[in-house]
């Protein structure tokens, strides 16, 4: 009897120890399947990386109100028949415990095409994940607001991941603006855009 109880009380602990321990994280996408989703009529994407100096992370924290947490930007340009027709820039924010990987697709003028979730590492909040909610940064800028509970609703249960993920938008709104879009003007793979 003593042995049949003790088995119990262990089975009875490994059960409570496995269901704490946080849900292993799930990736929906790679940065090269979400590009396609983002720009399905593009022929052609390419990959770069750019490093912030000093004065540009300044910038982009001061304009979007974000801390900076990468040293720069890693993103594909999106073209068609030779042209730039948006960028898709990779982001990560930390969810709660855990680090939340997205991508920002943005038309050359910088509005929001749409978000993907490439990896989402928490046990809870993954409702970010919902066409719904995501759909709400569509045509957003730099100009707007893109702040939890103003422009964007929050879901009950996921409020971490809402305002971090939001907050990571606007960031790479900024970025795109700031950075580089200029970038790609200088290099004369843009037009300058018109005055705002």
């Amino acid at each position: 009897m003593k042995r049949k109880t003790q088995l119990t009380w262990l089975a009875l602990a490994a059960v409570l120890l496995l269901t704490a321990l946080p849900a292993q994280a799930m990736r929906y996408l790679t940065p090269m399947q979400a590009q396609k989703l983002c720009f399905p009529e593009a022929d052609k994407f390419e990959w770069q990386q750019r490093k912030f100096t000093a004065g540009e992370a300044a910038q982009i924290q001061k304009a979007s109100g974000v801390v900076l947490k990468l040293p720069g930007a890693w993103y594909a340009l999106a073209m068609k028949d030779g042209q730039v027709i948006g960028a898709v820039i990779i982001d990560c924010v930390k969810g709660k415990h855990e680090a939340i990987d997205f991508v920002v697709a943005l038309d050359t003028a910088g509005k929001v095409r749409s978000i993907e979730i490439l990896e989402y590492r928490e046990s809870i909040g993954d409702e970010v994940r919902r066409a719904g909610w995501r759909k709400q940064f569509q045509a957003k800028d730099s100009r707007s607001k893109i702040k939890l509970h103003d422009d964007i609703a929050n879901i009950t249960g996921a409020t971490i991941s809402c305002r971090n993920v939001t907050e990571g938008v606007r960031r790479v709104c900024h970025t795109w603006q700031l950075v580089l879009r200029p970038a790609l003007v200088s290099a004369k793979r843009l037009p300058k855009l018109a005055a705002r």
